[in-house]
This record gives structure tokens, sequence and C-alpha cells, in this order.
């Protein structure tokens, strides 16, 4: 998935040159693709679509990344995560020292504008000790 080119993505039935080229500039916004559930992000990319391209290609290699711990991360490297903006950031630090740990990912989602729905996605860059 980290290597196909937008000519690759439009080989396959129902990804044109706009869904190919979202994929791609999607991919190198978050500096590749850790694992395949990354699809859901990218607009416009349905189910069955996201289920075909998967036929095809899949993340082998995802990009060596560092896993922070969300109870040490400071607000600079939750915001360098795909999906957390320094706002957010802020907020999740707030909540830890409130709360003194965050002890699952599911109460994250107890933080204000927090996007529960990318969970999944947000977990593969954060470990909860």
């Amino acid at each position: 998935m980290n290597t196909a080119t937008a000519e690759d993505l439009m080989m396959i039935n129902g990804i044109g040159g706009m869904l190919s080229g979202r994929i791609v500039n999607y991919r190198n916004k978050i500096g590749g693709f850790v694992a395949d559930l990354q699809l859901k992000d990218i607009y416009g990319l349905n189910y069955e679509l996201r289920e075909k391209i998967q036929s095809y290609y899949t993340v082998k290699s995802p990009p060596e990344i560092k896993i922070f711990s969300i109870n040490q991360a400071s607000v600079i490297e939750l915001s360098g995560i795909p999906y957390i903006n320094y706002e957010l950031a802020r907020e999740i630090i707030n909540y830890r020292l409130l709360h003194e740990k965050i002890g699952s990912f599911e109460e994250l989602a107890k933080i204000k504008e927090f996007p529960s729905e990318k969970i999944d996605r947000i977990a593969l860059y954060l470990s909860v000790e």
C-alpha cells in the first residue's frame, strides 16, 4: 500500500484519478500508512472500495514510527501524531493531569472534541501503560 502509485490504484475497478490521488496524497501527508484501516480516513472511499483495494494492496512494510505513551507524551509529541492537533493534544494533557493518568483508549472519548470514531487509528501511534 505504501508503494502503490496513483496509476497502480487506478487499475482497480472503481478507483479513478480523483480517489487514487486522494489515497496517495493522504499517505504522503501522514508519512505512510501504518495499517490498512487508515484507508477509512480517505473521503469518498467506501467499505467496498477499501476491500477491493486491500485485495490488491496491503500495508506490508509500514513506516518506522515512534509509539508514544499517552501518559508521558508532551503536547508537542501528541500534536505530531496524525489525527491529533495542538489543541486536542492540550486537552489530552489536561485530562491526564486531572485524572492522574489515562487507563484506556476508550477513556479518551470523554475528552471534548476527541474524534472517538478514530480511536482505532490513533491507537496505532500511542500506548497506554
